[in-house]
Parts: C-alpha cells; sequence; structure tokens
C-alpha cells in the first residue's frame, strides 16, 4: 500500500470523502467539519440522491467522489439541470434572478400557454406574445401520434427527445422537407395537408402519376392497375410500369376475369389470338396427378412469380418437371415425342441404383425411363462403389464385375463354370 510522511497527508489522500471523517478525527488535532465563509466548498456540484427533477445544486461537504464541480450554483444548474421543468435547481438559488428572463436564464416553460410562469413574476412582462414566444426555428416529426395521422411541428414546449437529440438531420429547416423525411408514402397525406400551400391531388394532364401500380388493397381475381394519388406505398414497396398495358401483362398475366385488361382506356377489341389464351413458355401441371402430368402454357398462369418453374419449349419442361414419367404421357404428346426404343447397349448410357429393391439386394440398371431425382454413373461398377459401398452381400458388385468379385458371388460351381477365379480362395 503506498506511504506518506504524515497522518494528515494519508487521510487527504485516502479518505478525504470519508463522509464519517473518522480518519480526521483520530488526528492530534483534528480540523473543524464547519463550511467556509461561503457556506461550504468553493465549487459546486449535482445532488444526484435526488431524483433529476427535483434535484439542485450543493457545495456542501464532503465533496463525493467523481462528481463534476462548478465554479456557481448557476453554471451548475445550466450544466446538470438544463430543461428541468419544475425549475427546482434554479429556485435553490442564493441569489434567484429577479429581472424578466431571457432564452438563457430560463428553459422550463417557453410556450406555456397559461403564462402562470411569467406571471409569478416581480415584473412580468406585459406585451402581447409574437410567433417567436410559441415556436422555434425548425420543423421537428410529432412521434406522439400514431404515424398514419402525423404530421411536422415547431411548436413549444419541445418534447424531452427532441431536447435531447440535438442530431440536425432530425430537425428540419422547412415543414415540406420534414414530411419528405419522415411522412414520405404516408397513405393519409395528412403530413403535406398541413403545409401552407399543400400539394393538389388532382391527376396530371395524363390522369394521375406517370407510371402505373397493381392494386394490391383489391382481390387478385378483379384489381387493376392505377396511376392515381396517394401513392399507397413506400419506394420500392411494390413494381411499377410505364403504361397500364404493361402493368396489367406484368401483374395480372393470366387473370380469368381479365378485369385489368377490361379496364384500360382502350380494352383489346380484336377476336383473340393464340397469345390471348397462352403464354410464350411452359409450366408444370401440379393440379394432375406426376405420373399422369404435362406440361402447358395456357391462360389464366396458376401461379405467381416464381411459383413454379418455367421452361422455353414444352420438351424442356418434360425433361426437366418429369423426367423418370413411367407412363411417359408428357413427352408422349410432344408433337414429335422421342421414341422408347432402347439404345444398342440395352438402355440408357448412364447407370443408376434401383431403389425398388431392398439395399442388400440392390443392383445397378439403366432401364428407362430414368427416375427423377436419382443420381447417375458412366458405368455399373461405379455405380455399385457408389451407391452400394457398405453392401454387405456384395450383391451389385457380383452383378457388375462377375462371380470372381468376391466369395459371396455365386457357388463354387458358378466359379468353376466361369473359368475359375485363381485370384480367390474361398473355403
Amino acid at each position: 500500500s503506498p506511504g506518506y510522511p504524515t497522518e494528515v497527508a494519508c487521510c487527504n489522500a485516502a479518505y478525504a470523502s470519508q463522509a464519517s471523517g473518522f480518519c480526521f478525527s483520530n488526528l492530534p488535532s483534528p480540523p473543524t467539519m464547519s463550511p467556509t465563509d461561503v457556506g461550504g466548498l468553493d465549487v459546486y456540484y449535482p445532488d444526484y440522491t435526488l431524483s433529476w427533477l427535483d434535484g439542485v445544486c450543493t457545495n456542501a461537504r464532503p465533496l463525493p467522489s467523481g462528481r463534476p464541480t462548478y465554479d456557481t450554483p448557476l453554471a451548475c444548474c445550466k450544466a446538470a439541470y438544463p430543461g428541468q421543468i419544475s425549475g427546482a435547481c434554479f429556485a435553490e438559488l442564493p441569489t434567484p434572478p429577479t429581472s424578466a428572463p431571457t432564452s438563457s436564464d430560463f428553459t422550463a416553460y417557453p410556450g406555456q400557454i397559461s403564462g402562470a410562469c411569467f406571471a409569478e413574476l416581480p415584473t412580468p412582462p406585459t406585451s402581447a406574445p409574437t410567433s417567436s414566444d410559441f415556436t422555434v426555428d425548425f420543423w421537428y416529426p410529432d412521434e406522439d401520434t400514431p404515424w398514419a395521422q402525423a404530421g411536422c411541428k415547431n411548436t413549444l414546449p419541445l418534447p424531452l427527445r427532441v431536447i435531447q437529440n440535438s442530431d440536425p438531420n432530425r430537425r428540419y429547416s422547412s415543414q415540406i422537407l420534414c414530411c419528405k423525411g419522415n411522412y414520405g408514402g404516408q397513405f393519409s397525406g395528412v403530413c403535406l395537408s398541413q403545409l401552407p400551400s399543400p400539394p393538389t391531388l388532382s391527376p396530371t394532364d395524363e390522369g394521375g402519376l406517370d407510371f402505373w401500380y397493381p392494386d394490391y388493397d383489391t382481390s387478385w381475381a378483379v384489381a387493376t392497375c392505377l396511376n392515381t394519388r396517394p401513392i399507397p406505398f413506400s419506394p420500392g414497396g411494390r413494381p411499377t410500369y410505364s403504361s397500364d398495358l404493361e402493368c396489367c401483362q406484368g401483374a395480372y398475366a393470366g387473370q380469368a376475369s381479365g378485369t385489368c385488361l377490361a379496364a384500360l382506356v382502350n380494352p383489346p377489341t380484336s377476336a383473340p389470338t393464340s397469345s390471348d389464351f397462352t403464354v410464350d413458355f411452359w409450366y408444370p401441371d401440379y393440379e394432375t396427378a406426376w405420373e399422369v402430368a404435362m406440361c402447358l402454357n395456357t391462360r389464366p398462369v396458376p401461379f405467381g412469380p416464381g411459383g413454379r418453374p418455367t421452361y422455353p419449349t414444352k420438351r424442356a419442361c418434360c425433361q426437366g418437371a418429369y423426367a423418370g414419367q413411367s407412363s411417359g404421357v408428357c413427352l408422349g404428346l410432344l408433337i414429335s415425342p422421342p421414341t422408347m426404343a432402347p439404345t444398342s447397349t440395352g438402355g440408357l448410357d448412364v447407370f443408376y441404383p434401383d431403389y425398388t429393391l431392398a439395399f442388400g439386394e440392390g443392383q445397378c440398371i439403366n432401364d428407362r425411363p430414368l427416375p427423377s431425382g436419382r443420381p447417375t454413373y458412366v458405368n455399373k461398377q461405379m455405380c455399385c462403389s457408389g451407391a452400394y459401398g457398405g453392401q454387405s452381400s456384395d450383391n451389385c458388385l457380383c452383378d457388375a464385375v462377375g462371380v470372381c468379385f468376391s466369395c459371396r458371388c455365386g457357388s463354387e460351381a458358378d466359379r468353376v463354370a466361369a473359368g475359375g477365379c485363381p485370384d480367390l480362395t474361398c473355403s
């Protein structure tokens, strides 16, 4: 532990803030604890034993460790209790100000509608208040009101959050900038409607906005595209299109009711062509059992964007969505369906595991059609090693390599009939 030349030096260094004063009381000539001529310490500090609303500044001994200090009680009140609604700190000043307050002297009741605070002054102001008595020179969002009904304010008194947050990005030089920064896309339009000269919502020469968007507030089957104000979404919230036709084609392709197209300024009136009943891509028919399903390109499309895989041709769709379909329905309905005759090797040019057999009896085959999702190998032996490597019966490799692969392949008579297996010794 540290050493000191005298006992008083030790008390001063180690126990300066000791509330009991025990260390000093043990000195041969202990100092008196009476306050100085100015009533205590020559500095002031905030009294943290009180709540902030009731807080005051004091110079009472001892000075708590780590407490900020100020030269005067007024400086302490201004620094430690700015905006204190109760005014408790200023009220405790040895010589409270008696002149009419300035904005720098009092910050507790700016904009007080009743005027009660000013009325209690020894010489209250008599002039009628101006707008500056009730407003500030910036705008802030009204976060005490639900967003859909809120606007921007510049009135006093300021909410505590505005006082505490002096970020200039949250204080706006004009009401319209505040509305744009905090209420963009507000469906009700309340904030903009409170402007001295609010923008009109009447449509432009083209009938409204210069783009179109889908009406997600109406059931898809009977919805249309709109370009009306106010916009019911934030930027990026919905797809937009340069024309109503493009919007209908992009957002309501396959709409059975035809409501969107019928609502066009110039809806198509000619007899329908194939494009009126079909789309330029193919998709699998998930409404039909897989084994007998096929690929379609008919309208209405029964899914939204990304809801099903799509293919540029019917053949590509059948190969992608119905590979391995044993009935062959999808490929069979092509204009020029492929023949199902086996290749010269007796089937496909790849091998795959036969999952219709138990694992211990499993083998690799190349029969058509290839089941969907089945792993394939370039030859039968690789297929057996990859798919049945843990097969204790060696059934697959016995079929792929022959009876000489292991003693579990066939009988001794089978090995003799095959010409013997010189590299194999079976007991």
